[in-house]
């Protein structure tokens, strides 16, 4: 191993003093449809054997300039996607003068840099499902919060306890709330033990977003065990820009933003403030949100050094449950209760291209979230906190076979309130996770694609204090584990089959550790599979995918006593499991520029498994066989897009059939209710007045449904936004 890293600095060392001496080239060009109109946000990539040396997004006006590493091999592409076009590759070589390119109308959404891979590979390329929400989607969707953007793709179920800011928690796939891999530009922001609150991200500053359903951990580790959301925030080699957003609307909600960027002195900057009020529909039911970005890129010939810092504060009141009261115990609006958070999250990543077959990245990042609630019983803070370093070689071993290799050291720590030492203090819980892993990807005959890769994580958790009465002291301890992956792709004509297998891990948070008499609590465990076929039809103007995709849920935490209190000496352990399988279809359909339609149906069936050791015990108070909470059968949803002269929008429907949930004042011990099914349906309109000036206005839940996304907690009737924004682009 030190020959491996002795040997690695030498050639960073040697390749970094030719990158710099040697001069970055530009390329440029224009990028427009069919009929000649600019194609604005299409990703222009220049893709060599190990990756993306070079991305851009396309201006306003259809405009890109992009600098590219000295000396492109001759087999480098540049490809050009955009959502609803086809993509387009050209040969570098071929390049000789600016370029002037003409997509053709499809109904993709394509990329060829996203989550589900340690390697650059095209969503059309991967065996797994994954899904891009596009800037331009964001942008005309007029929605301030990216949770209201994330609700329509498949397989993503959110419960929020009602009005704007209040706690939305993601089940994807029938996966658990905590099994869900949020980045932020790569960043990892899951509290410790993989909670994460989707209420507060502002789409002011995103550029767009991934996902990647299915267990990714060995691709990322920990938490991934069911999918991964990658919030990627605005690009700092865009073309000069400066964007101006306000609006106001019911509730009194209002909100103001700013964003802008280009190149200063050689770095390509991108920045974005914004601030969202909301005085919600009861008492105590107010939401604010203040966030702030900075992106700052420089490449220096085969060079590029990137630094991102994003910090988010918010505070919302929490009135309480007020809608279903099954048990008839509502006192009222809860007058006391807010949630303060601070949240922030940085970045450095280092690139060298050390030739067409090398490249090394180096990132380390940095994560914190304060936050702090009051409520009647006074007031409680947790803190989080990780810090990560990482080193990645790509290898372009052939031209048909690449592979990733790294190493990861990630340190987490919590400090929470209610965990405490004999002496009643509060100490921090930390936890060490050393990676290593490897990816192989294949490419057979331009049609086959096939990807297999391991990870190993070894977790350290570090000695737990006793708390004087039922907590013992925990040693240190180790767990080591080891995540596969194995993917498929076949691509021909207007076909595509796919398939991927892939296992997660989720150690424990925080409560797991605190609250137990188990010095040895192991990780939650994800066994994924999925397999789907993809076909075009009417002129490659209609997409079919039909996916199968199943998830078993092994070594679950759970609290024991009464009769369970046999199958274990501890009062938790990992005996509890669980599985989900279903079906998700998804439509595409792009019959000419000005429209787009796509829609997805996910049909979900999930049980409750005996706990180990027993035949048919479950915990209190469910059963065996019985369904997950939150995770309705039945759920879809269906968008069209729409562009005709100056005028453009959206119709946006999302439905959920109904589900199991809890009585709302005491949870689950005081019995489990049918929560309804709903439909809710989302209009946005965007008028461009000229001179950059847009007007718009979005009318949400339109319908006016009287519905609850958890039981207890209704969701905001019919309400309006409307704004301006103000854009003025290179």
């Amino acid at each position: 191993m030190q020959r491996y890293v002795s040997g690695l600095v030498r050639g960073l060392l040697f390749s970094a003093g030719f990158a710099i001496a040697a001069p970055a080239a530009t390329l440029t060009g224009t990028v427009a449809d069919p009929s000649g109109l600019p194609v604005a946000g299409a990703q222009v990539s220049v893709v060599d054997r190990v990756g993306v040396e070079a991305q851009t997004p396309v201006g306003i006006n259809g405009w890109f300039e992009l600098k590219t590493p000295p000396g492109l091999a001759a087999d480098a592409k540049v490809v050009i996607t955009a959502a609803g076009f086809r993509t387009v590759e050209i040969m570098a070589g071929a390049i000789n003068a600016p370029l002037a390119v003409r997509m053709q109308l499809a109904p993709v959404v394509d990329s060829v840099r996203v989550a589900g891979s340690a390697l650059d590979v095209p969503v059309s390329q991967q065996g797994g499902s994954v899904s891009l929400i596009p800037r331009d989607e964001i942008e005309t969707s007029d929605q301030p919060l990216a949770l209201d953007l994330l609700r329509t793709l498949p397989g993503m179920v959110f419960s929020q306890t009602g009005n704007t800011g209040a706690i939305a928690q993601l089940y994807a796939r029938g996966g658990d709330t905590d099994y869900n891999l949020v980045e932020i530009d790569g960043v990892p922001v899951n509290a410790f033990g993989g909670s994460f609150d989707f209420s507060h991200i502002p789409t002011e500053e995103l550029d767009h977003v991934e996902v990647a359903t299915g267990a990714q951990s060995s691709v990322y580790g920990e938490y991934a065990n069911s999918s991964v959301v990658n919030f990627v925030t605005r690009d700092p080699n865009a073309p000069a820009n400066v964007d101006v957003v306000a609006e106001g609307g019911s509730y009194a909600e209002h909100r103001f933003g700013i964003s802008g960027g280009g190149q200063v002195a050689g770095f390509g900057v991108a920045a974005s403030a914004s601030r969202m009020d909301d005085a919600g529909p009861v008492p105590n039911s107010d939401y604010h949100n203040e966030g702030a970005l900075l992106n700052v890129t420089r490449r220096m010939g085969r060079q590029t050094f990137n630094l991102h810092a994003d910090f988010d504060s918010w505070n919302v009141g929490e009135p309480g449950p007020y809608g279903s009261d099954p048990l008839g115990d509502y006192t009222g609006y809860d007058l006391i209760s807010r949630s303060r958070n601070n949240f922030g999250d940085y970045l450095a990543h280092y690139e060298i291209e050390a030739g067409e077959r090398l490249r090394e990245d180096v990132f380390a990042s940095f994560f914190l979230d304060n936050a702090g609630y009051t409520s009647p019983y006074g007031f409680s803070f947790n803190k989080d906190l990780r810090g990560q370093g990482e080193e990645r070689t790509i290898i372009s071993v052939t031209r048909h076979y690449t592979m990733a290799v790294g190493a990861s050291e990630t340190l987490e720590e919590v400090r929470n309130t209610y965990v405490t030492d004999e002496a009643s203090d509060t100490f921090p819980v930390r936890r060490n996770d050393t990676a290593v892993y490897w990816e192989n990807r294949f490419q057979l005959g331009g049609h086959f694609f096939f990807d297999a890769g391991v990870r190993g994580e070894f977790v350290r958790t570090g000695a737990i204090a006793t708390d004087g009465y039922s907590r013992p002291f925990f040693p240190a301890q180790t767990v080591d584990a080891a995540d596969p992956k194995l993917s498929a792709a076949y691509v021909h004509g207007g076909a595509r089959l796919h398939a991927s297998f892939g296992t997660g891990l989720r150690p424990p948070d925080v409560y797991d550790i605190a609250f137990t008499d188990n010095p040895a609590l192991k990780p939650e465990r994800t066994h994924s599979f999925e397999a789907g076929i993809e076909q075009k039809f009417a002129g490659d103007k209609l997409v079919l995918d039909g996916t199968y995709f199943y998830n078993r849920y092994y070594d679950l935490i759970v609290i024991l006593g009464g009769s369970l209190s046999v199958l274990s000496h501890y009062e938790s352990d990992n005996i509890a499991n669980s599985e989900a399988q279903g079906a998700e279809f998804r439509a595409q359909y792009r019959p000419a520029r000005w429209l787009f339609v796509t829609g997805s149906y996910t049909h979900l069936a999930t049980q409750i498994l005996a706990l180990n050791g027993s035949g048919d015990l479950a915990p209190a108070p469910f059963a065996v066989g019985q369904e997950l909470l939150r995770r309705p059968a039945d759920s879809g949803s269906g968008t069209a897009s729409f562009l005709r002269g100056r005028v453009s929008g959206h119709v946006t429907g999302y439905f959920r059939g109904s589900d199991l949930d809890v009585e709302p004042t005491y949870g689950a011990t005081a019995g489990l209710y049918r929560c309804p099914g709903f439909v809710n349906l989302g209009i946005s309109l965007n008028i461009r007045l000229g001179h950059g000036l847009t007007a718009y206005g979005n009318l949400r839940n339109a319908l006016d449904r009287r519905y609850e996304d958890a039981f207890g907690y209704p969701a905001l009737r019919l309400n309006f936004v409307s704004g301006v924004r103000w854009t003025i682009a290179k």
